[in-house]
């Protein structure tokens, strides 16, 4: 049970903790001090050019910061992989769980079942 509830809380919270865009830092793969348009394309949503306001092809920190400001929080899709988990680890149902069973009623489009015929009385015994 515990393991279940423990996944779960994962896959609700899980994109609150993707809702920040990545820092400058995560997305300057190289170190240099300035985003080249290879490493930004990591960034979902990010127009580049429109971010460059200088022009000269990289995003300085604060050309980077104006520019993830106005960015809608990444997708909050839950990758296939953690849904697979998620339902691995589901607890089942006791099997000592009684089924009760569906209430049956007659089709709606049946023919009246046909009234039942007696026998004809057995002719008494001959002594």
């Amino acid at each position: 049970m515990r393991t279940f509830f423990l996944a779960a809380l994962l896959l609700v919270a899980a994109p609150a903790f993707a809702a920040a865009p990545l820092t400058f830092e995560e997305v300057d793969t190289d170190g240099d001090g300035l985003i080249s348009a290879d490493e930004a394309a990591i960034v979902e949503g990010l127009d580049f050019d429109a971010a460059d306001g200088d022009s000269d092809g990289t995003l300085s920190v604060d050309e980077y910061e104006i520019a993830v400001e106005g960015l809608p929080p990444p997708s909050e899709t839950v990758a296939p992989e953690e849904v697979e988990d998620a339902e691995d680890t589901a607890p089942e149902p006791p099997a000592n769980t009684p089924k009760t069973p569906a209430p049956t009623e007659p089709p709606a489009h049946s023919a009246p079942a046909a009234p039942a015929t007696k026998a004809p009385p057995a002719a008494p015994a001959k002594p």
